[in-house]
C-alpha cells in the first residue's frame, strides 16, 4: 500500500496566530518547516551577513557584529527596494535549498518519525513562489483590533506597523483566494485549536489510500 504524504503550506496575516496555528498541527503530529528560525540561522552565516552588510549598511548589526533583525525590519520595511533585494537576492534563494531538502527527506518517509503531514509555516511563501510546492496552503486570519491588540502586547508594535508590515506582502485578497482553507482566529485559543483540529481531520481523509490502490 502507498504512503500518502501531504505537504500544507501555511500563510496569513502579520499577527493573525500563525504560530498557535502551527503548535496545534505539531501536537497533532505533523513535522514542521519554520522560515523564520531558517532566517536566524542565515543571519549567522558569514556569507549572508557580508551580502547584508553590502545592501544595508553597518547600522543593522549590533556591538557584537550579529544582524539585528529588527534594525533590518526598520530598514527594508521602509524601502521597497531593499526589502526586495534583501528578500529576492539573499534570503529567498537560499530558504529554498532548505526547504528543498526537507521536502525531498519528507516524501521519502526520512524524516523522524516518518510524519504524513508537513506544515510549512513561511508568511511569504506566495512571495517566495513556493506555493506550489505545497498540496494545500491555509491561509490564517483575525480582526483587525484583536491583531492589533497582539501585537502591541507580543512586539511592541503601535498599530501602523502592522499596515506597513503587511504592504510589502501579496495583497491579502489574492492570498485568500489562492489558498484551499481559511481559519478565521476570531475567539479563544481553545476554539482556534478546535478549528484547527477539524482540519486536521479533513486532510487525514486525505492520507487514506484509494480503493484498490497498492
Amino acid at each position: 500500500m502507498k504512503d500518502r504524504r501531504l505537504t500544507v503550506g501555511l500563510v496569513g496575516q502579520v499577527c493573525a496566530g500563525k504560530s498557535a496555528v502551527s503548535a496545534a498541527f505539531k501536537k497533532r503530529g505533523a513535522a514542521l518547516y519554520e522560515a523564520d528560525q531558517v532566517v536566524h540561522g542565515l543571519y549567522e552565516r558569514e556569507d549572508v551577513k557580508k551580502e547584508v552588510r553590502a545592501l544595508l549598511g553597518d547600522g543593522v548589526f549590533d556591538a557584537q557584529g550579529r544582524v539585528d533583525r529588527k534594525q533590518v525590519g526598520a530598514v527594508v520595511f521602509a524601502d521597497e527596494g531593499k526589502f526586495k533585494a534583501l528578500t529576492e537576492q539573499i534570503i529567498f534563494p537560499r530558504t529554498g535549498v532548505v526547504l528543498e531538502a526537507l521536502l525531498k527527506d519528507f516524501r521519502a518517509g526520512k524524516l523522524p518519525g516518518a510524519p504524513r503531514v508537513l506544515l510549512v509555516d513561511a508568511p511569504t511563501l506566495f512571495e517566495a513562489g513556493r506555493a506550489g510546492r505545497c498540496d494545500e496552503v491555509l491561509f490564517v486570519g483575525a480582526p483587525k483590533v484583536m491583531r492589533e491588540r497582539w501585537a502591541k502586547a507580543q512586539r511592541g508594535w503601535a498599530p501602523e506597523e502592522l499596515a506597513r508590515r503587511e504592504a510589502r506582502m501579496l495583497d491579502e485578497a489574492a492570498k485568500r483566494a489562492r489558498c484551499s482553507a481559511v481559519l478565521e482566529n476570531d475567539g479563544s485559543l481553545e476554539d482556534l485549536d478546535r478549528k484547527a483540529g477539524d482540519l486536521w481531520s479533513r486532510w487525514q481523509g486525505k492520507l487514506r489510500p484509494e480503493e484498490g490502490e497498492a
